[in-house]
């Protein structure tokens, strides 16, 4: 059979050895029964992309993922755990490597390659002698040999700072370098860890083999959608979808990735030196959007502030609302309109916070009792997805006195799929975390309750069950996504059942949200009238 050419690309830019290895995988017998494999004159269908609208491969890629799905069983990988699909493509592959589409280099398929804050760490090691040079595409085992050579057995005594990663214990009492290069080949790598990076990322079931056609070495350069200025598009701040937030979230995504990529370099408000983040003078966790401004906070002050707000912060959002700018999400401006006036130095800002952190708790309360009702369609309305269906560019885009501005914001309609999967992703973080939001074991949630209220969110309720039929099945269908542990079948499921959302909500939704928003007044007005009581006075601010 032959790969010269595949459906979504150009069989005259393939690397010749590339070409070769996807003749041997498409006959190789791990890939048997592979949908669609060969398509007319028996050439390989290579690729399998999900943004097949018509034509006669439109359900490949779906076929092709109930394919991964009876492999993984096969192998004992539940396709309900995480990553069950790159897992079983990893060990369903017949050699662990594969060459590169356009340069043909052969790269391990297992995470043994040094990323960024990898290289940056072998960069500050004490021993490392003048002149030595780190190849990014060498294998870990290879290149800690080389600097055993370099440095001697002083490197082992700062190998478990080195190798020093989230959820991964190194030890310290290798007393050689061939031990601890045998541990990193069995523990460390296997683990993929996030200090390392694979050859190919996987893909499946985009691509047959199940990984990227573009290896390590020219995903970058080769991959439109990896370069540097396009991946700042791309930046997500996943809080949003958690904590239901209101705001134009592309928009500020977009400014987010843009600050990243082009001012990280810029001076933290406090005074310190970079590398800076955006960091929401409202933080997002109390209720405020997800609006295009940001601060430049360095991670020190970043992390130091995390949901605690200053009297300098609260000036600043004040002063944007009476602007007209929106800086509080619908559920949370009650309280926000109760108590703004009351701050007048940072012990009341932090007051204020403490208060808009208990009124997110009781928001969320509420919301579960709307999503144990089955009401999942209105949820859905709840999410502001339509901000998915436009690309957004900033003109002017500058950063001074250490905040965020910017000419001209200008937004086009997007015409690629993107906005599918935005809008999947947004629904299934958001609904996810309502499901687990009280079960966090360091969280300690204090909901307020009032007769009134309960009253108003009942009504809602009733509302709501005399939705029309069409959103009763939403209701259904999405219910049913969610009975998928997977995240890969649930959103995939959504992607689906987004394209599919009506244009215009119903009215009574409208009168449902305005109920809701009556019964978050209420709780709001009985948290506003305990300003001096000791739990937001005294009591340490726990973040969560």
């Amino acid at each position: 059979m032959s790969a010269e050419i595949a459906y979504g690309s150009r069989g005259q830019e393939w690397h010749p050895d590339f070409v070769a290895y996807m003749n041997s995988i498409a006959n190789h017998p791990s890939y048997a029964g592979m949908p669609d494999a060969f398509v007319d004159e028996g050439k390989i269908q290579w690729e399998a992309p999900s943004n097949r609208g018509t034509g006669r491969f439109k359900d490949t890629h779906h076929r092709r993922r109930d394919w991964w799905r009876a492999k993984a069983r096969e192998m004992g990988i539940s396709p309900n755990s995480e990553h069950w699909i790159s897992k079983c493509a990893k060990r369903l592959h017949p050699t662990g490597s594969k060459p590169c589409k356009r340069c043909g280099r052969v790269l391990q398929l297992r995470y043994t390659y040094p990323g960024k804050i990898m290289l940056g760490r072998i960069a500050k090691l004490p021993c490392l002698p003048v002149g030595f040079v780190v190849q990014t595409l060498e294998p870990m085992p290879i290149l800690i040999r080389r600097l055993h050579a370099a440095c001697g057995n002083e490197l082992l005594a700062h190998l478990p700072v080195l190798f020093r990663a989230k959820g991964l214990l190194v030890p310290e009492s290798f007393t050689n370098i061939e031990r601890f290069i045998e541990w990193l080949e069995h523990n460390y790598i296997p683990a993929e860890p996030a200090l390392l990076s694979p050859g190919a990322m996987s893909n499946a079931p985009d691509r047959f083999d199940g990984f990227h056609s573009f290896n390590l070495c020219c995903r970058v350069s080769a991959d439109t959608g990896r370069h540097e200025s396009n991946l700042a598009r791309y930046v997500t701040d996943r809080r949003v979808f958690e904590y239901w937030a209101d705001g134009d979230w592309i928009a500020a995504d977009r400014l987010m990735g843009m600050v990243r990529a082009k001012f990280r370099g810029s001076l933290c408000r406090n005074g310190h030196s970079g590398p800076c983040d955006a960091d929401h003078i409202g933080p997002i966790s109390l209720g405020f959007t997800h609006r295009p401004e940001f601060q430049m906070l360095c991670k020190a002050c970043n992390s130091a502030k995390n949901n605690r707000m200053s009297l300098a912060d609260v000036d600043h959002l004040r002063k944007l609302e009476a602007t007209g700018a929106e800086i509080i999400s619908w559920h949370s401006s009650a309280l926000w309109n109760l108590r703004k006036g009351s701050v007048v130095d940072d012990e009341s800002a932090l007051r204020l916070s403490k208060l808009l952190r208990d009124n997110r708790h009781t928001f969320m309360a509420v919301l579960q009792q709307v999503e144990q009702a089955g009401r999942f369609a209105f949820l859905l309305f709840l999410l502001n997805l339509d901000f998915a269906d436009f690309d957004v560019e900033f003109a002017g885009l500058t950063v001074t006195a250490h905040l965020t501005h910017f000419a001209e914001m200008k937004a086009t309609r997007r015409t690629t799929k993107y906005a599918a999967e935005q809008k999947a992703r947004r629904c299934r973080i958001a609904l996810q975390a309502l499901r687990d939001y009280f079960s966090k074991a360091n969280r300690s949630a204090y909901v307020i309750s009032t007769l009134t209220s309960e009253q108003a969110i009942k009504k809602a309720l009733v509302l709501l069950a005399a939705q029309p039929v069409a959103f009763r099945r939403l209701d259904a269908e999405t219910k049913r996504l969610l009975s998928r542990t997977s995240d890969d079948d649930l959103e995939a499921g959504l992607r689906r059942l987004v394209k599919e959302l009506p244009a215009k909500w119903p009215t009574a939704f409208l009168r449902a949200k305005a109920l809701l928003g009556e019964a978050v007044a209420l709780t709001a007005a009985e948290l506003a009238g305990r300003w001096d009581d000791e739990r937001y006075v005294r009591a340490e601010f726990t973040v969560d």
